[in-house]
């Protein structure tokens, strides 16, 4: 092979690889309602997606475990929340363990800090009741918004300041992205049904599809 020949074939292989780094980098970025995750699995083979410390509801034992990735000021969190999430858990009440986890999105300037919020209701056993009255209160979510709701609900004003103030929740926000970047999700809501990936603001029947596999019916 002469030469030039070979200029010309490392010149082919480098384009080759640049085009392969811009699809992984492109895989990588996305909006809140084109995500794409694959989740990851124990020794076991179960989903290691429902840690013990999550805010959950339903029995553990479930045969079905849901875990939603959300956030506060998604669009499309809030259309999940209205239109689906209240059906879905009084269908299948006792039937399945529901899991929340957090994955504030940087393009939402109050989604963190209502995440951290929502974790300190969950210091005081609050954290559903805290959760529901952020969506219903998404257009306001300020950290003066956050304390306010945290009275209207009864919760220990004064504990509840300081913990939302100290950022003392910050680092289980940040775990809970961890966990989702790993994952590869790319936007909110992602469920995983049994650790296998939904995306999106689905409607109650595609939920009863994801439910019946993961049963294997």
């Amino acid at each position: 092979m002469t030469l030039p020949d070979r200029k010309y074939l490392f010149l082919i292989a480098g384009l080759l690889l640049g085009f392969a780094a811009g699809f992984v980098t492109a895989r990588e970025t996305g909006g809140e309602a084109s995500a794409s995750a694959s989740a990851s699995t124990s020794s076991s083979g179960r989903p290691t997606l429902a840690a013990d410390d999550r805010p959950s509801r339903g029995p553990s034992d479930a045969p079905v475990t849901i875990v939603e990735f959300t956030d506060y000021e998604c669009p499309y969190c809030r259309r999940y929340y209205r239109q689906t999430y209240h059906q879905l858990l009084q269908e299948y009440e006792g039937e399945v363990h529901y899991v929340v986890r957090n994955y504030p999105l940087s393009i939402h300037p109050n989604a963190r800090k209502a995440a951290e919020a929502a974790e300190c209701a969950h210091n005081q056993d609050r954290f559903w009741d805290y959760h529901d009255h952020l969506f219903e209160n998404a257009d306001a979510l300020e950290p003066s918004d956050l304390k306010s709701y945290a009275r209207e609900l009864g919760l220990d004003g004064g504990q509840f300041d300081e913990c939302l103030e100290s950022g003392a929740e910050s680092q289980t926000v940040e775990q809970d992205m961890s966990t989702g970047r790993r994952l590869g999700i790319r936007g909110t809501p992602t469920f995983f049904v049994n650790g296998s990936p939904l995306v999106g603001a689905q409607p109650l029947s595609a939920f009863r599809s994801a439910i019946q596999r993961a049963r294997g019916n």
